[in-house]
């Protein structure tokens, strides 16, 4: 039997795909027979940590591993120097209140480091205030405690990442205003396992025979975390006294709170029908795997949950004698052009597809005197009153022409299904679980509220509104939904280095505002660390196809394979 570390995974993902299989090998070497000589098993002698041990793989590849009695944890693995380095920081720890094992820097190293980032700070220290037992009990290892209590907002953060996660996600939240509960104890006795605690079993993940380490080592780290760190847990478990809405940046684990939420009301014994949707196809097809690794595909708790692409569900359900025909984006083109005869050249058949897009279907604008009375907020261009009824005349037509043909969008396929179960009285689901519903409009907001009775579990959307892509701003309340009061923000980025959160957080202002007046702050930390991004750019296109193939060129001689890689082009700024 033998443990990976977190940090052993994600040192691991940094190799080239030839030094990953080799270290894979040693893995399977050393688990076969620890004590077989061409291992090249050796004490880190500089290492303050006498447990810290080195594995040859080849001649500049080394695999750390922490021995103690017959426990092996493989914790890193790097280039030689880079390998010895890593251990030579760090110390095995048993927290002295909780139990739990944790790897920890060096307090020497990390204080001067902090130090360096705060010299010129005149900011207030966030946490001297804080009793030192209390910050003991978050999981805040021991020799930390003073350096916690000296940095201010910029040292916290610079400070954050090096600490355990329980740690992180509790001083974060501390410093936010909240006030979370000390970390459980679950250390009886000097003999209990302190890889047993909730809190290590995060970091660390027990494989007791070859199938377990092989399917550890072929799958990402993410993929195995079926534990809820604290901050997503209360998401998922917190009984809200009414509809609610779970948000946070990229990378918070929203779309696992909304996986795990759905899973928490399907295992309860009382629980209905749940329906977990999104308004992405491609992300529906994930949040069906998802649920099966979380519930097991057949179990009876499974059978409760349909995961179902929104439209998709709308379109299957909105008529009992036969699906209705979508009209596609040519179709609903060539309807406007024909119906705008009379209109001036400046009011062109692209703002007449935009006001379609953003307003009238959006919204399922019906009559003139609606269009006269909506919001058009994120439009940006005013209208008239009287430009308005010009253009009511072409969305009219395209109305009745869509009418006469027996076309629908599937705004009115949304409304259609809505309005049947209205009249039916019977609502399909008890529970209704929404990811990315920054991405559905109010027609769509609608139908959900109709899919559940209302209750204080009946609906959750999780989503942010700064990863919004297809959809315009609009007021919530206006589609009958009321999340006022019942919001919650994951703070904690579990998927983006911390590096790259800063170069991204600069694209979005610090707080963004919805319709409702709810403001989201768009403040975060993050767990992992990694190379800052590199910013390169030329004059021309061809000078950035230049710099693309290069690029790419370079990441396939370091190993990265094709389906590992991702370019966006991001347009040119006016």
């Amino acid at each position: 039997m033998l443990e990976l570390a977190n940090t052993f995974h994600r040192s691991l993902d940094r190799l080239t795909n030839v030094e990953q299989m080799a270290a894979k090998t040693v893995v399977f070497d050393y688990m076969a027979d620890p004590s077989r000589p061409g291992l090249s098993l050796h004490r880190i002698d500089r290492a303050r940590d006498k447990g810290f041990w080195t594995i040859r793989v080849n001649r500049d590849l080394r695999i750390v591993v922490f021995k103690q009695n017959q426990k092996s944890v493989f914790c890193y693995v790097g280039h030689h120097d880079d390998a010895y380095a890593w251990a030579e920081r760090r110390r095995f720890e048993v927290h002295p209140v909780t139990g739990a094992a944790q790897i920890v820097e060096l307090i020497e190293i990390i204080r001067e480091e902090v130090r360096t980032v705060t010299r010129e700070a005149t900011k207030p220290r966030v946490l001297a205030n804080e009793d030192k037992d209390y910050l003991l009990s978050l999981g805040v290892p021991a020799t930390y405690l003073d350096l916690v209590q000296q940095v201010d907002e910029d040292g916290l953060l610079e400070l954050l990442p090096r600490l355990p996660e329980e740690a992180q996600e509790a001083l974060m939240a501390v410093a936010t205003g909240e006030r979370p509960e000390p970390r459980p104890v679950v250390r009886a006795s000097l003999q209990a396992d302190p890889f047993a605690h909730p809190d290590a079993q995060r970091r660390f993940w027990v494989a007791s025979d070859e199938q377990m380490v092989t399917q550890a080592l072929e799958k990402p780290w993410a993929e195995w975390l079926v534990f809820l760190h604290p901050s997503q847990r209360a998401a998922v478990e917190k009984n809200f006294t009414g509809p609610a809405r779970i948000s946070g940046s990229a990378g918070t684990g929203k779309s696992v709170v909304a996986m795990h939420r759905a899973a928490y009301l399907a295992r309860e014994p009382q629980s209905g029908r749940i329906l977990l949707t999104t308004f992405s196809k491609v992300l529906a097809g994930r949040l069906v795997v998802g649920m099966d690794t979380l519930l097991g595909h057949a179990s009876d708790a499974r059978q409760k949950v349909e995961v179902a692409h929104l439209h998709a569900y709308a379109h299957s359900h909105a008529s009992r004698l036969k699906q209705l025909v979508i009209a596609d984006d040519r179709t609903i083109d060539e309807m406007i052009a024909e119906a705008r005869v009379g209109l001036p050249s400046t009011v062109t058949n692209e703002f007449l597809r935009s006001e379609w897009d953003s307003i009238i279907d959006y919204w399922g604008i019906k009559s003139f005197d609606e269009y006269k009375a909506i919001p058009r907020t994120g439009r940006g261009t005013p209208v008239a009153a009287g430009v308005r009824r010009q253009l009511w005349g072409v969305f009219d037509q395209v109305q009745r022409k869509l009418v006469t043909k027996g076309l629908y969008t599937f705004g009115d396929i949304c409304d259609r299904l809505r309005q049947r179960i209205e009249e039916d009285g019977v609502r399909p689901f008890q529970h209704v679980v929404v990811d990315e519903a920054q991405d559905l409009g109010p027609r769509e907001l609608r139908l959900i509220a109709a899919l559940a009775p209302g209750g204080p579990r009946a609906l959750i959307f999780a989503g942010d509104v700064g990863q919004r892509i297809f959809r315009w701003p609009f007021s919530w309340l206006n589609a009958g939904i009321d999340v006022r009061g019942r919001s919650q923000r994951l703070r904690v980025n579990y998927r983006t280095t911390a590096e790259i959160r800063r170069f991204s957080d600069r694209l979005l202002p610090a707080s963004l505002t919805e319709v409702d007046g709810e403001a989201e702050e768009r403040g975060a930390v993050s767990l992992l660390r990694g190379p800052s991004p590199e910013i390169k750019g030329s004059s021309e296109l061809s000078g950035e196809i230049e710099t693309l193939i290069k690029w790419l060129h370079g990441l396939r001689e370091r190993g990265v394979a094709p389906d590992e890689m991702i370019a966006v082009r991001r347009p040119h700024l006016v």
